[in-house]
């Protein structure tokens, strides 16, 4: 049975033609550059998005970096007398515990300097934060990197 000329569209029926279309429009669409839950390797560095998850492959542990508590880094191009710090809260939770949120302090002063934390066997270390503060304008929070480190 031939289709009728109404229902084809560029020698196509028009649902396929729809789908197409549609599916194209999906695949061309701006998405999060990063997936919501990472996979990582225990004992090898990762980066988190600000607000993303992670999971510690064959540990048992999921990380998520919650918040920027404070961000008073001197900002790029700036002369500061002081370099200032960042304080982020992430949220550790070991197989079957409670969660547990840490704060991590990039404050280079003596004794202030809080890189490192261990719960549930294992230790959990902020490597890096960026990027770093400019002038002017605030990060958003998915803009944040935080360079993790997770060993047992």
């Amino acid at each position: 049975m031939k289709t009728p000329k109404t229902a084809r569209f560029w020698g196509f029926s028009r649902f396929p033609a729809v789908l197409l279309a549609v599916a194209l429009a999906v695949a061309c669409s701006p998405g999060q550059a990063r997936p919501d839950t990472a996979a990582v390797p225990l004992g090898h560095e990762f980066v988190l998005a600000g607000g993303q998850d992670a999971v510690v492959d064959g540990a048992g542990l999921r990380l998520k970096f919650d918040r920027v508590l404070d961000d008073s880094r001197c900002p790029k191009r700036v002369s500061c007398v002081w370099t200032g710090a960042a304080r982020i809260a992430v949220t550790v939770t070991p197989d079957g515990r409670q969660p547990a949120t840490l704060e991590f302090n990039t404050n280079p002063a003596p004794g202030q300097t809080h890189l490192t934390e261990t719960v549930g066997g294992f230790t959990v270390e902020l490597r890096s934060l960026d990027p770093y503060p400019e002038t002017p304008g605030t990060i958003p929070l998915p803009d944040y990197r935080a360079t993790m480190l997770v060993t047992r």
